[in-house]
């Protein structure tokens, strides 16, 4: 009787063990598959689409913007214009590093090259026959399209979105509103000097 008692004590523990055993990967692998989901989720919200064209939007134009400072200083006839196409190149060569790093953490393609409209941009610049004149406009009509661009994907984006990108979107908009201002204040003073108008 001893024996069949203690038989039936160990079955049943046996079988108290597997049971726990079973529950217990089932609720790990259970809570693996639902990390995972998570994970997956938010990666996929984190970027939408809207995000990810200005990121390859705002790659073309840091590009295009340091172009254009490189010619300002090689071509520039004025110590402001030299100037200021040193300071483009500085901040937009740094913006382009923030957006790789950016571009990176979310598994995006940046562009490498400029597109076709870039280059017919800095190819019409490089034969203007007044270059400082020819390269305000130029440049205002850039930084103008780009403003444009930005702010229409960042109204998109909620103000309680914190993400990395988003903080960097939002910041770099209101930098290049501005540097259009200063840069339209450049213009406008030279159109008035060649006008002959007093400031």
């Amino acid at each position: 009787m001893k024996n069949t008692i203690i038989a039936i004590w160990c079955a049943a523990g046996a079988l108290l063990l597997a049971s726990c055993d079973s529950g217990s990967t089932n609720e790990q692998n259970t809570t693996e598959a639902t990390s995972g989901t998570t994970a997956a989720a938010s990666a996929d919200t984190t970027l939408t689409d809207d995000k990810r064209e200005l990121m390859e939007f705002a790659a073309q134009n840091n590009m295009l913007q340091v172009e254009l400072g490189k010619i300002a200083t090689d071509q520039g006839t004025s110590d402001a214009v030299k100037a200021y196409g040193r300071n483009l190149v500085d901040w937009y060569t740094t913006k382009q590093k923030e957006l790789s790093e950016l571009a990176q953490e979310n598994n995006v393609s940046l562009p490498q090259q400029m597109n076709e409209e870039g280059t017919k941009h800095l190819s019409e610049l490089r034969e203007a026959k007044n270059f400082n004149e020819e390269y305000w406009e130029q440049l205002t009509d850039a930084q103008k399209k780009a403003i444009d661009e930005f702010d229409s994907k960042v109204k998109d984006i909620e103000q309680s979105d914190a993400t990395a990108f988003s903080l960097w979107a939002r910041n770099t908009l209101k930098e290049l509103q501005a540097q259009y201002e200063q840069a339209r204040g450049r213009e406008v003073e030279l159109k008035n000097r060649d006008s002959g108008i007093q400031p």
